[in-house]
């Protein structure tokens, strides 16, 4: 198949930009055909993907496609609207982020919600669209127990919060650093810093493709909703301390999270439910 992936930002190291990485690989893995458009394309995501090309604005409306799958609602939807293709999924990552917001037209086959609170999102949203749960893909080859297991030579109580620093992050932050001086631990947090934080159990480092050096220092991962942080966490056999926010950031919920099934984050498992649809 010809399949054509398409995102605001293909650059970064986070969130839908990996998830997008995760998805066009198993694809490509798969005998597939891929490109993946997007406005903003650089290292050091680019420099990781392989056998993927990368159409510009122009170059997309003059290929016939398979399959089409994109994220970043009306903001890609308006470089997509005239795409010719057999098929196209509107894939929604964020129930509290507007640039997230379901694109409702009637070329659109399939919504889908990467969790389950997404997929009710939509509904409400856009009540007679057509919505599939299908969870983010991982690679069970770098995120597993054995390969992740903390050092030995790591006394401490480690808490590791990956992922962007941002304004839905930062409450929850400040709530494990106040815990943190009740409980005596550290926090860890990998990823991009838009806020500056000084504490003493606290450490921050800048975004790095070999993430698992981090899960292989840690006890417990945290971080916000069912995203990538809470899987990879629930992969590597850590503990996953959750928090649920509202689209300002505030926190509505904390708890500890677990999964009975985690085949389902499977790439592999991921891709094959995008070519049933």
């Amino acid at each position: 198949m010809n399949i054509l992936l398409s995102c605001l930002s293909y650059r970064e190291y986070t969130g839908s930009e990996l998830y997008f990485y995760e998805l066009s690989s198993a694809l490509r893995s798969s005998g597939h055909i891929i490109s993946i458009f997007s406005p903003f394309v650089d290292s050091p995501l680019r420099d990781q993907t392989k056998d993927i090309t990368f159409p510009n604005k122009d170059e997309i409306l003059r290929e016939n496609y398979d399959l089409v799958l994109f994220s970043h609602g009306k903001v890609i939807w308006e470089y997509l609207k005239d795409v010719k293709t057999d098929k196209l999924i509107n894939i929604i990552h964020s129930e509290v982020i507007d640039l997230e917001d379901p694109v409702n037209n009637s070329k659109i086959d399939l919504h889908v919600g990467i969790r389950p609170s997404i997929v009710e999102f939509i509904k409400r949203k856009i009540p007679t669209a057509n919505v599939k749960l299908i969870y983010n893909p991982f690679d069970f080859t770098r995120f597993n127990a054995q390969r992740c297991k903390k050092k030995k030579s790591i006394k401490d109580k480690v808490v590791l919060f990956p992922g962007s620093l941002d304004y839905l992050r930062y409450k929850p932050l400040k709530y494990l650093l106040d815990l943190s001086e009740k409980q005596d631990f550290k926090v860890m947090h990998v990823g991009r810093s838009d806020y500056s934080t000084v504490h003493p159990n606290f450490a921050t480092f800048e975004p790095t493709w070999n993430v698992e050096k981090y899960y292989k220092q840690c006890d417990i991962v945290s971080g916000i909703f069912l995203g990538r942080t809470s899987i990879e966490g629930l992969l590597c056999n850590k503990k996953v301390l959750q928090f649920d926010v509202d689209n300002r950031g505030s926190i509505k919920k904390v708890y500890w999270h677990t999964e009975k099934d985690l085949d389902k984050f499977d790439k592999c498992n991921v891709v094959k439910q995008f070519l049933n649809v």
